[in-house]
């Protein structure tokens, strides 16, 4: 019998349901039902809601390595992230207030039959290499499967991000009319938020994005030193933050898009080393080295069942697309049609600690210290920290 896995809850418990509560506190609707520990109605009497959305800052980090900081004591409740559990299609949801069913990013790496191509999804680029899309006339809100919550909020929208992606083009199109605010360190980025803040002659939403938590431990691990450090002074900042946004009539919703787990080197399949499942697939694998989309040739798919469910069971459990649909893990309204295309035939959600990766011929191989894009505790919780400065 085949393992259950986590699944995020759409249905008042995740942070699409977290959106749409903001986006009922400025008079427009999501398709999604609002956050059960936080509706639209608890939030009216803030003028200025701000979403700081710290990259990688998962449930279970938090409440253990954690313990007693400023965020911490500012905890309301655990929410699931999305599915899968990675930047790329979070921001994704933040930014329209959609699941994965409807905005169509899928991974890091996303397969776009429209385009004939697997792309690098927050570069907006083929995996291969060459231009970004937007350079060869290729729209990316034509890629992303729904338009920007921004453009429909009631509401003065602000989107502060860092300065190397503020003008990407995955970023414009999910920002939408918002105005963007870029930073470079972790003092501009907090200043941002005052000044955005501070300038509001309205109702406001600012969402504001910081990922050195995830950069840290991708590359350290999540144990790390450094990354402890950080969060420290992380936390200290939002303190401080806290403290100048006083008498503003400010909110603060801090989250993240997912955690990490570790991962390591000896847990690493590489799909070279296994050429009877490679000569199974006709394209690269896709989406995430802990959620891998294997496209299979139809020719091949006995052969690929066979050899996912004899060689690898000890690290991976073999879905069909069909089956996590199905069951409402991509969420659970009506997906856009061009949806399937972007998730495999055939998906490997690898166990704790567990990545399969394979490498083409022009990219260098590397492995990271921590991974997230699974279905374990540690990625799928996210916290909620309500500051009512």
């Amino acid at each position: 019998m085949a393992e259950r896995i986590l699944k995020p809850d759409y249905r008042g418990g995740g942070i699409v349901n977290l959106m749409a509560s903001i986006a009922g506190r400025f008079g427009c609707r999501t398709g999604y039902a609002q956050l059960r520990a936080l509706p639209a109605a608890a939030l009216r009497r803030h003028r200025t809601i701000v979403l700081v959305v710290l990259d990688g800052l998962g449930y279970q980090y938090l409440t253990s390595r954690g313990a007693g900081s400023f965020l911490h004591r500012h905890l309301k409740a655990c929410l699931t992230s999305g599915f899968p559990t990675t930047t790329s299609s979070c921001v994704a949801t933040f930014a329209t207030g959609a699941a994965a069913e409807r905005h169509g990013i899928t991974g890091w790496f996303t397969h776009l039959p429209e385009l004939g191509a697997v792309s690098t999804i927050l570069f907006a680029r083929p995996r291969v290499g060459g231009p970004a899309f937007g350079q060869v006339g290729i729209d990316f809100r034509d890629i992303l499967l729904t338009g920007s919550l921004f453009d429909r909020l009631q509401a003065e929208s602000f989107v502060i991000t860092q300065r190397s992606i503020a003008h990407s083009d995955f970023s414009r199109a999910n920002r939408g009319n918002a105005t963007v605010l870029s930073y470079s360190n972790l003092g501009g980025f907090t200043r941002r938020i005052v000044s955005a803040v501070r300038s509001a002659r309205g109702e406001t939403f600012i969402s504001a994005y910081w990922p050195q938590i995830d950069h840290l431990c991708h590359h350290r691990g999540v144990g790390h030193s450094a990354v402890t450090r950080h969060f420290r002074e992380l936390d200290q900042s939002m303190e401080r933050l806290s403290a100048r946004l006083a008498g503003t009539g400010a909110v603060m919703l801090v989250t993240a898009d997912h955690g990490l787990v570790d991962t390591p080197r000896s847990r690493f399949i590489d799909l070279a080393d296994h050429p009877l499942l490679s000569e199974c697939l006709s394209l690269p694998l896709c989406g995430e080295p802990r959620l891998a989309y294997c496209y299979v040739r139809p020719d091949k798919a006995g052969q690929f069942k066979r050899y996912v469910r004899g060689r690898l069971r000890y690290c991976c459990d073999l879905r069909s697309r069909a089956q996590l649909v199905r069951r409402g893990y991509y969420g659970t309204g009506k997906a856009d049609p061009r949806f399937a295309g972007r998730v495999g035939d055939y998906i490997l959600v690898m166990k704790p600690g567990w990545c399969i990766k394979d490498f083409l011929p022009n990219e260098k191989s590397f492995f990271l210290k921590a991974n997230h894009g699974g279905v374990t505790p540690q990625e799928m919780y996210v916290p909620l920290i309500v500051v009512e400065p």
